[in-house]
């Protein structure tokens, strides 16, 4: 009750500064869409059993500048292609995102794990019988082996 009584009391403030209730939901979705924002990763470890689409991974803005360094060119045709999804998985200090091409996922696929002890980043992108992957400390991610070797 308290809630509602302290909402309705900032809608009728901001309506008598003259902001309208389309612009106050627009500064609510501005702030759904900037998880991630904090230097930090660990807003990661919040994030299982979701989609990447619905939590916006992509806007997140620590983890896209690190995807961006790590896959250069690459990361647009990740992030432009990415569209099949499954549940990011969180677990054993892992976190794990992993989407297809629409109607080409065993051609075109892709998964990012970060390592929560190592502060590390690993990404890897098939695009048919050509597979990449990329680590930002050079090492070869075990889980990202894992998906290479049994896609």
């Amino acid at each position: 009750m308290r809630k509602i009584t302290v909402s309705a009391a900032v809608m009728m403030c901001l309506c008598c500064v003259g902001v309208s209730e389309q612009s106050v939901a627009k500064i609510a979705v501005t702030q759904l869409n900037t998880v991630g924002d904090e230097p930090s990763m660990a807003f990661l470890r919040k994030l299982q059993g979701k989609y990447p689409f619905d939590v916006k991974l992509f806007n997140a803005q620590s983890l896209t500048n690190r995807l961006k360094k790590l896959l250069g060119n690459r990361y647009q045709f990740m992030v432009s292609t990415w569209a099949v999804e499954v549940p990011i998985e969180v677990k054993n200090n892992l976190f794990v995102a992993s989407g297809c091409e629409q109607h080409n996922c065993g051609a075109t696929n892709f998964i990012i794990v970060y390592d929560f002890t190592k502060n590390n980043l690993s990404v890897g992108i098939r695009e048919g019988d050509k597979v990449n992957t990329y680590s930002e400390d050079g090492s070869n991610s075990p889980r990202v082996l894992q998906w290479v070797n049994n896609y």
